[in-house]
Formats: C-alpha cells, structure tokens, sequence
C-alpha cells in the first residue's frame, strides 16, 4: 500500500463508523480513488493484493469500495465531478473511465441492492462534462453556485461555524494519519 490508497483506508472506517459519510461529504475527494473504483467494479485481484497487505477479508475491502461509490460520490448533492470520482482538473479521458467504472458497480447484473436507478444520474453527469463547450459551461454554473455557498457560510453565526470545523477535524487527523496533508 502506498500513500495514494488514502480512498481505500477511508472507505473502511465509513464501513465501521457511518455515522461520518456526512463530514466525507462535504470534505475533498482523498488521494486512490481510482484503485478504489477498479475495486469496487470487480477487481478481485487489486481487492487481494490490498486484503493481504491491510490483512482484511478481500470481500470486505471490495464492500467498502462499493460503499464509499455508494455513499460519497453518489451523494444527492453530488456535482458531477464529485459523481465522476474526479477532481475538476481530470481529463476527459479519466472521467469516461471513472463513469464506465462506476456504472459496472451499479450495473443490474452485477449490484443486488437496487442501486442500477442511480445509473441514469452517473450518465447524466457525464453527459454534462464530455465535451469542452458542455465542461465550460458546468465549471461556470458550478463557480456560481461556489460562490452563492461562500456567501452563506459568511451569514452562518459564528458558534455553527466552528462546530462544523471541529466536526471535520477527526477527517484531517485522518488524512495525516495515512500520509496525506490537506
């Protein structure tokens, strides 16, 4: 394991303390999002390799990686970006790959627990960002909407600020732990 399997790590403490998916939500996407979506998808062989090296049960890690698709990236108020598994810089390249994917973890066939009608969301994001005229236009609709939720975070009082900021603290304990400095 290296320090890009943050994504990995995270996903299994949600699996044991889902009370924070929420916290998840509102933090950056972590670093080894792309093994944890080749997990997720149906890589037995990546979902070995890290069950060897973790010492967990192989399909725990791959119920994980189908939780944290599940629970983070299929968020309802994900962006499309955030739904794509992909920061805002990615290629288009990487977010076809991330979509195709995330749709085998949700493909009928394969998914037993009803999570398929999300499919149509995951197309429709990527339907939003496959070409560069269709991306410009989402990254200025997605500025706007940023900059509407600044505004609000400027009205909050200040007691509600800071015990959202304490709450997010246990998420960059976290991040350090595994390598990672945000």
């Amino acid at each position: 394991m290296n320090d890009g399997d943050v994504a990995l790590k995270l996903a299994l403490e949600l699996m044991h303390m889902p009370s924070r998916v929420r916290y998840v939500r509102a933090a950056p996407l972590p670093d080894g999002l792309d093994d944890l979506l080749c997990i997720a998808a149906g890589d037995e062989t990546k979902a070995q390799h890290v069950a060897s090296v973790l010492e967990r049960d192989s399909d725990l890690i791959a119920a994980a990686a189908r939780f944290f698709v599940e629970q983070i990236l299929l968020a309802p108020d994900a962006n499309c970006y955030r739904m794509l598994g992909a920061e805002q810089t990615a290629s288009a390249a990487s977010l076809r790959r991330n979509m195709a994917l995330i749709l085998r973890v949700l493909h009928p066939d394969v998914e037993r627990d009803g999570l398929s009608v999300l499919a149509g969301r995951v197309i429709g994001a990527w339907d939003q960002l496959k070409t560069p005229e269709k991306r410009r236009t989402y990254d200025q609709q997605l500025a706007l909407r940023g900059s509407a939720h600044a505004d609000h975070r400027r009205r909050m009082p200040g007691r509600i600020r800071k015990r959202q900021t304490a709450k997010t603290g246990w998420l960059q304990r976290l991040a350090a732990a595994f390598g990672r400095n945000r």
